[in-house]
């Protein structure tokens, strides 16, 4: 357990809150909640690690707020508090679905030392698969509470944003946080697949179902059984597909080409849907059935564009050296400053599948450190024509944003570094461009920029 290890107490004794706030505050983030429903709201809000749950509660009882916190989130440990003569009730509970129980008088070291176990037997398989989904920003952290949250249950995810936003990242997290970790986890590019081959594909065939079956073949819905079915630009497929995927999520059920029984085959799937594109206006124009629409979108996770996500460039550029460095026998190299600002200034039209190819080229290239030099002309381009911008600071009672303050500093380092090297007069701007990690080219933009 660390610091911020966050504990959701729901209790109505304030006795109770007071000496578990004062025992826990120390190494742990606390909520408070004095009823069940304000627990919820809490919950819903704070999305705790771990919630503490008294048995006896007014109006909504515990057992009633566990079954409503494990429909929220299926994977959050509960342990409940309760008196002597509750014990058969918290036994009940952890039935339910409770970590554990705890007898009052509570004791706060015994407290901890359960919240400790409990929160250890769910954070490694969180934390492996937390590490493919890289960003701290505001944006990100919010997908992130969300695919933990619907992680661990068979609710329906339509997944939407850019094409290299990380769609099939974030269905794969999904499907690793679920009871269907341990079963098959298959991707479909509907967008690949031909529409006269698009049914086949899906459903599978008998032999003989059509000229060229000579044999039977298995459809990948069959192959994803007690697993999840992960289907990638949705929106491409026909209407007349998307009529017999609305009945195969329906009814989990379905019946290959040329079958000679109508008795349909049974499964067991989790689906998930992803597209670049906004189905709900895809819907307006007919394009795409609306109750289809409505059964896969359960819940709908928007992934933001690369560049709404501020400080991520940075984190996942680092992310993306170390990775290809280890590969490339590079383990060291490092990111250098005006390769970083000229990243920044990119837009990246291709996300962060746009950026991963932009690293792995430039970590061939790099000799010890990832220069301007060494990303494509595009970026480089970009980097020249950003224009350096006033301080974030001045002017008016506008809310101060730290990252954006942090940015900017680092923008007028880099400018006072050109300002102090060109005082020197024996360096050339081929010299200055050197020391800079930067091409001629792009120095003379950026001199052209500095007063």
């Amino acid at each position: 357990m660390n610091e911020t290890t966050g504990v959701l107490i729901i209790d109505d004794d304030p006795g109770i809150q007071q000496a578990l706030t004062r025992a826990l505050a120390p190494t742990c983030s606390i909520g408070t909640a004095f009823s069940g429903e304000e627990g919820l709201e809490q919950c819903e809000q704070l999305c705790p690690d771990v919630v503490l749950l008294d048995v006896m509660l007014p109006q909504m009882s515990g057992i009633a707020v566990l079954r409503a916190l494990k429909r929220m989130r299926a994977d959050l440990p509960i342990i409940m508090m309760t008196a002597y003569a509750e014990v058969q009730t918290a036994v009940q509970a952890i039935k339910l679905g409770a970590a554990d129980y705890v007898q009052k008088p509570l004791d706060p070291d015994a407290i901890l030392r359960q919240i400790s176990h409990v929160v250890g037997r769910t954070a490694p398989k969180k934390d492996a698969v937390r590490a493919h989904l890289v960003g701290d920003s505001a944006v990100m952290k919010r997908v992130w509470r969300l695919v933990e949250a619907f992680g661990p249950t068979d609710i329906p995810v339509l997944l939407q944003g850019e094409t290299g936003t990380g769609k099939g990242l974030v269905a794969a997290a999904l499907h690793k946080l679920s009871k269907r970790a341990h079963a098959v986890f298959v991707p479909i590019d509907c967008a690949t697949l031909p529409e006269q081959l698009a049914e086949s594909e899906l459903f599978g065939y008998e032999d003989g179902a059509f000229t060229g079956a000579g044999r039977k073949k298995r459809g990948r819905v069959a192959f994803a059984d007690r697993g999840t079915l992960f289907l990638d630009e949705i929106g491409t497929l026909s209407i007349a597909t998307q009529a017999k995927l609305l009945t195969l999520i329906e009814q989990q059920s379905f019946v290959p080409l040329g079958a000679r029984s109508l008795q349909p085959t049974q499964i067991d799937v989790r689906f998930i849907g992803a597209t670049n594109v906004p189905l709900e206006r895809a819907v307006e124009v007919g394009t795409f059935r609306a109750d289809l629409y409505h059964r896969l979108n359960g819940i709908s996770i928007e992934l933001p564009p690369l560049r709404d996500r501020g400080n991520d460039v940075e984190l996942l550029s680092r992310h993306f050296i170390a990775e290809f460095g280890r590969s490339a026998g590079k383990p060291d190299l490092d990111l250098g400053a005006g390769a970083l600002d000229a990243l920044r200034s990119y837009r990246w039209p291709g996300n962060v599948r746009e950026l991963q190819r932009v690293i792995s080229a430039a970590v061939v290239l790099a000799d010890g450190t990832v220069t301007a030099d060494d990303l494509p002309q595009a970026v480089r381009t970009a980097w020249a024509a950003a224009p350096l911008q006033p301080s974030p600071v001045q002017g008016g009672s506008a809310p101060i944003d730290l990252h954006e303050i942090k940015e900017w500093a680092g923008r007028e380092a880099q400018k006072r570094v050109i300002q102090e090297l060109q005082r020197r007069t024996n360096i050339t701007q081929q010299e200055l461009a050197r020391l800079l990690g930067i091409d001629p080219k792009t120095l003379r933009s950026r001199l052209k920029e500095t007063p």
